[in-house]
């Protein structure tokens, strides 16, 4: 895997986040809001609150919207686009790490529940 072409690739089409319900949509969308202010961007929201709106102080830089679950960040100036895209990536990986420990407990449990020929000697 090349490392530039990913990036070429995800800054063109996007991050595809994979098929998501309008619910699980919503929620990423105000983790990534709020991980974006935490980030020290400015950051507004537009379209009926689709659509974040993250600016500088001199000018806009980037609109960040979730579409058919895909992540797309549309570059509106260059100067601290790629700053931002960093962040979104950031919050990618993070979201992902969390899902993966989430499924690594979710199997722990399920691996702890199985029962043993001790389990039913009462029977």
């Amino acid at each position: 895997m090349n490392v530039k072409q990913e990036i070429k690739r995800a800054i063109k089409y996007g991050i595809f986040l994979g098929d998501l319900e309008p619910e699980e949509q919503e929620e990423i969308f105000k983790d990534l809001f709020s991980f974006l202010i935490e980030k020290r961007n400015f950051c507004t929201l537009k379209d009926m609150d689709k659509t974040i709106l993250v600016s500088s102080d001199i000018e806009e830089l980037a609109e960040v919207f979730i579409h058919a679950g895909t992540l797309k960040v549309i570059p509106l100036s260059s100067d601290g686009y790629f700053k931002l895209f960093m962040d979104v990536l950031e919050f990618v990986a993070d979201r992902h790490k969390k899902e993966i420990e989430s499924f690594k407990n979710i199997k722990d449990d399920s691996d702890d529940d199985e029962s043993t020929e001790e389990d039913f000697e009462w029977l």
